[in-house]
Order: structure tokens, then sequence, then C-alpha cells
């Protein structure tokens, strides 16, 4: 009897797996209609502006100390972080302390950015023919649709099928959505994110430890992450719930953004040393939320000429509608996993120092907030759903291409 249960379950094994490939293929599909649409609209208003201003410079790269001009969507796709990411893929990390590369950049910047995204690039450039660039692409389109999947696993587990293909569906068209494609981090960490908050939800601690543990290897921001399971293992444990396994999720979700900044502070000559070199180099440190709330106030008041520029306008705007789905979302009662994730990215985003610009792309990955529009897209028909998303794939890839190549900012 024992062996035949064991063949039993070995057999409904490969029969699970094609149902949930099969349930999840509708939301994948939407996923990509809505991205390739969107940069579609992009690589139209990039041809656009360069055809009026060719010697136009956008943004400044720091992995060259040089501004860069455009010639196509790829500048989009692969500006500021992405070129950072693109250069550690194809060369690594070398280098002494101390000394410079070829363009006159110090080699333990490149320490500043988390290893995990362009340590899975770096097999695919090692490849002939496949450059870092198209190395760093194909991780972000494989962590892209990971990232879909898990959306919608949270989604069906929260509401059900259809509110499952409409959370991917708005993450596809949410303002900084170009950053999923491109040489960005944003698709990796999210696609850990959604798994990782999946697992919790489906008391699966070993996955859930794990993901948040690789979570803290692709940006500091794993942080809100690592804490949701974290708090989540500890409250198993407290009540006694699944043995010894929540404890092992409190052990490795830490782990590896430990791990990093503890070997790369040793790298710089320590802890202190490394954010020193974030302030300092790149205007990235933790002030408590100071430089967010004066742009906002600025902004609402028009204290200056630069408070009223689009950009700084636009991104306010972005800032209030997260604050607005987040409240919604915990009215809404969603699983409190969900929505302290929400929080806690919300509170590590506007918490730190960073251009206005980025602010859309550091709140893309707290995806949880899109429950509330994936709710209410949920009760629309086909018909009118379809074209509030198609409207918003288009609004997605103006933003895409206005941000670098008219306003000139960084993603």
């Amino acid at each position: 009897m024992t062996i035949t249960n064991v063949t039993e379950a070995e057999a409904e094994a490969p029969s699970r797996t094609r149902t949930a490939v099969r349930d999840a293929i509708p939301a994948i599909g939407v996923y990509i209609f809505l991205r390739l649409l969107s940069l579609e609209f992009m690589a139209i208003l990039a041809r656009y502006a360069y055809a009026q201003d060719p010697t136009k410079q956008v943004y400044p790269d720091g992995s060259t100390n040089q501004w860069r001009g455009y010639t196509s969507s790829m500048d989009a796709l692969f500006s500021w972080d992405a070129r950072w990411y693109m250069l550690i893929a194809g060369q690594g990390v070398e280098g002494p302390v101390g000394a410079v590369d070829e363009n006159g950049v110090p080699y333990l910047n490149r320490l500043m950015f988390f290893p995990l995204y362009p340590w899975l690039a770096r097999p695919f450039a090692a490849l002939p023919f496949v450059s870092p660039m198209v190395a760093c692409l194909i991780v972000s389109a494989i962590s892209a649709v990971a990232a879909a999947w898990g959306l919608y696993l949270i989604g069906r587990h929260v509401h059900d099928h259809r509110v499952g293909i409409m959370l991917v569906a708005a993450w596809a068209v949410a303002p900084a959505a170009l950053t999923q494609n491109g040489g960005f981090s944003e698709s990796l960490f999210t696609a850990l994110s959604a798994w990782a908050l999946y697992a919790v939800l489906k008391h699966r601690w070993l996955l859930a430890g794990l993901l948040a543990g690789l979570s803290g290897l692709s940006r500091p921001t794993a942080a809100a992450l690592i804490g949701v399971v974290g708090l989540a293992a500890l409250i198993a444990a407290i009540q006694r719930k699944d043995g010894w396994r929540p404890y092992a999720a409190m052990l490795l979700a830490p782990a590896g953004l430990l791990a990093y900044v503890g070997y790369a502070g040793s790298k710089v000559g320590g802890i202190s040393k490394y954010f020193e070199v974030h302030s300092n180099t790149f205007g990235a440190w933790w002030d408590y939320g100071e430089s967010t709330t004066k742009l906002v106030w600025d902004v609402m008041l028009g204290n200056s000429e630069d408070a009223t520029k689009p950009i700084r306008v636009l991104n306010v705007l972005v800032l209030f509608g997260f604050i607005l789905l987040m409240v919604m979302l915990i009215a809404n009662k969603a699983p409190w996993v969900l929505s302290v994730f929400a929080v806690a990215t919300f509170v590590l985003s506007v918490g730190s120092h960073a251009h206005i610009s980025m602010m859309s792309r550091h709140l893309l990955p707290a995806f949880t907030v899109l429950l509330v529009p994936a709710l209410a897209m949920s009760r629309m028909s086909n018909r009118n759903a379809a074209i509030l998303l198609v409207t918003l794939g288009i609004l997605s890839g103006w933003y895409a291409g206005w941000l670098p190549f008219i306003s000139g900012q960084a993603i």
C-alpha cells in the first residue's frame, strides 16, 4: 500500500505542474502583450526625440563619468544603474581597492551595486555572440515572467483567477514598468518577493526563507521582504506551528543581505566606509524622509521654479497614488504580510535620499498595493478592462520615453 501511494504521488506531481503552468499562461500572455505595447510606444517617442535634437545629452553615466546622449530606446533600458550592472556582468568586480578602471572610475564603486543580478547575467555573457547587454536582457526577461507568475499566484490565492490576471496586468502598466525589461534588478527582486510572499501564505517556510535570503543579494531594500518573512516566521514559531521550519526561515532570510554588506564593507575598509561611498558618490543615504517631505511640500506650495517641473509633480502624484492604494489595501483586510510588505517598501523608499525621478522605480516592487485596482478591474467587462489596460500601457510607454529623452532625468 505504501509503495502504491508513493507511486500515485509521483504520478500526480507532473500533472500538478502542468496544471499550474496552464493556469498561469493567460496572465503571462497578458503581461507580455502589455509590455511589448508599452515598449513600442517608448521606442516611437525615443525616435521622435532623437530626430528633434540628435545632440541632446540625456543623463550622466556614472560607470564612465560621462554624459550620454541617445539613439534608441536601449538608452532608456540601459541608463544609470543598468550601465553598472552591464559593466559588472561583462567584467566582474575587478581591481584592488584604490585602483581605477580605464575610465578613471574606482573599482570599489562597483561594490555598491548588489551582485545577484549581474552574477546571473555573467554566464550568459560568457557565451559566444552574447554581449553583456543581451545577457542582462535575458535575465530581466526570465525574471519578469517569473514575477508575473508569482503575482498571478498571489492574486488567485487572495481572491480568484481573474484577479490574479489583473494583478499581473496592473504591474505591467505601472509608471516605471520599463525597468522590468531593461538592465535593472526590479524584475528579479519582484520575482523573489512574489514567490517568497506566496510561500509565506502557503506556510512553506524553507522556500520563503531561502528566497528572502537571495533577495538580500539583489538590493538593499530587500530589508522590507526580509523583515516580513522573518516576522511571519517568528509569529509561527511563537504559535508553535510547522515545527522547526519557521526557525530555519528566520535564519535564512537575512543571510544574503548581511553577508554581502559584510563582504563589501571588508573590501572598502569597514561597514561605515561602505555607507560613506554610497552617500558621497551616489547621493544615497537614510535621511528619515527629510528630502522627500521637503520635495512634497515644495511641489504642493510651489515654493520654487524647480518645484513645478513636470518630473517633480508627476512623481509626487505617483507617491500620493501609492499612499492611497496602500491605505485601501489595509482597509480591504488583505493578508497582513502583503500590507506590511507594501508599508515597509514605502518607508524604505521615502525615507532614503534619492532623486525624485527614481521614486516610481523604487516603489515598483511593492506590487501588493495593485491588488486594489486589480480587484476593481476584475469586476469590469472584458471589453472595458481591455480598453483601460491598453490605454494605461500606452501611458506607461509614454512615461518611459518622456522621463529620459524629454525630461533628461535618471530612471
